[in-house]
């Protein structure tokens, strides 16, 4: 990989010589002195995979430099070398199309790894990948558990099946989905990225979403209700182009309003996962939701029907919601209430923090189903049955 650094300190230029000359891995690397200025000219003449910028407070005009220039080379790397900045600059930065920002005094174990980081995306980018399959979630009614479900089988999905996995959430205006599964506050979300959607790439996806576990990542719902509006429908099918050649599973929380947004999104879907309870207003929903469905063309096929804080003893029976909904339930979640709870407020995933209660095992059993496990025992014992 070509990697050119521009630095106006030559102390910092030579210690990031040093490092990655240091580093295991083998890279061509060309340094120039000088500041932001110097970038259209080292990018016309050496054609790096990957440039290192020092660039302290950098003003909108000077972003607009590096703007320009991952607009007109996408595959471009920009990591910017910079004293510790505020949230908002950090997010300018990014809608720049900086991949990431390493603190300085630069460290060398810090620089390697953001260097490496972005080599690993590279390479995944490259990588011809099968195209994964897109799970989406959608309440039949407020407080139905769909948000709880498709976070917690996406991460299910990855630490119990090893799949990997994204969770992206599409309730763009209240979503609060990679809260479910971690506690840290996102720098970019779905906002951002669609914001970019020109020069979205495997590698620019990946930086974009907080990384959960090595095969788990989240993009999130905008922070503000009111920058759900700059996600359009035109940026739905691209952004789910990109996302299922880079991960086996991604699934979407998606919010209760069918709108544009959200349809184009359950178009792109491989299965739509309904999540209903068993309560006449649900139930109700639920059946004016699947109408609206077959009114979109989705066959019983694509529909696979989730009864959440299933009780058996429950006067509403599994049968009576196949007959009303004339269609078969696919999985029940068991109710235990003060296990969800207490994972939605820890913000810990609940195979992680239970992992023998009902609703663990039953989400584990879900994602088993989904991972295609439970097909291949089926089919060793139509094969060995003697």
């Amino acid at each position: 990989m070509k990697i050119a650094t521009i630095a106006q300190d030559s102390q910092c230029l030579d210690a990031i010589q040093k490092y990655l000359a240091q580093s295991h891995a083998t890279h061509t690397l060309v340094s120039s002195m000088g500041g932001i200025q110097q970038v259209p000219a080292v990018i016309e003449q050496e054609h790096p995979d990957l440039l290192l910028l020092e660039g302290a407070g950098l003003s909108s005009s000077e972003l607009q430099v590096i703007d320009r220039a991952t607009s007109r080379f996408p595959e471009l790397g920009i990591i910017m070398l910079c004293p510790a900045q505020s949230q908002e600059y950090l997010i300018e930065a990014m809608r720049a199309g900086v991949r990431e920002i390493v603190p300085t005094p630069v460290t060398q174990h810090v620089l390697v790894d953001a260097v490496d980081r972005f080599q690993k995306r590279r390479q995944q980018a490259r990588t011809a990948i099968r195209k994964g399959k897109i799970l989406a979630f959608i309440p039949c009614k407020g407080g139905s558990g769909s948000t709880f479900l498709a976070s917690n089988i996406a991460y299910a999905l990855a630490a119990s099946e090893q799949k990997k996995s994204a969770l992206i959430d599409f309730n763009l205006q209240f979503g609060d989905a990679s809260l479910f599964v971690q506690d840290s506050v996102p720098k970019t979300t779905i906002a951002d990225v669609t914001r970019q959607i020109e020069r979205l790439d495997g590698s620019f996806l990946s930086a974009s979403m907080v990384q959960v576990l090595p095969n788990f990542e989240v993009l999130s719902a905008p922070e503000e209700p009111e920058m759900a509006a700059e996600i359009k429908p035109e940026h739905v099918k691209p952004l789910l182009q990109v996302a299922v050649k880079q991960y086996e599973f991604v699934v979407l929380d998606i919010g209760r309003s069918l709108d544009a947004v959200s349809i184009q999104a359950l178009d792109q879907a491989d299965y739509i996962f309904p999540v209903v309870q068993q309560t006449l207003p649900s139930i109700r929903d639920a059946k004016r939701m699947i109408n609206t469905f077959h009114a979109l063309g989705y066959v019983n096929d694509k529909i696979r029907l989730i009864v959440n804080r299933y009780e058996k003893k429950n006067d509403i029976t599994l049968g009576d919601i196949t007959d009303t909904l004339k269609l078969s339930v696919f999985k029940t979640v068991p109710n235990d209430y003060d296990v969800v709870a207490e994972s939605v407020n820890q913000g810990i995933p609940v195979t992680r923090l239970a992992q023998r209660s009902v609703v663990a095992r039953s989400i584990q059993d879900i994602a088993r189903e989904l991972s295609g496990v439970n097909q291949e025992k089926r089919s060793l014992r139509k094969l060995f049955a003697f």
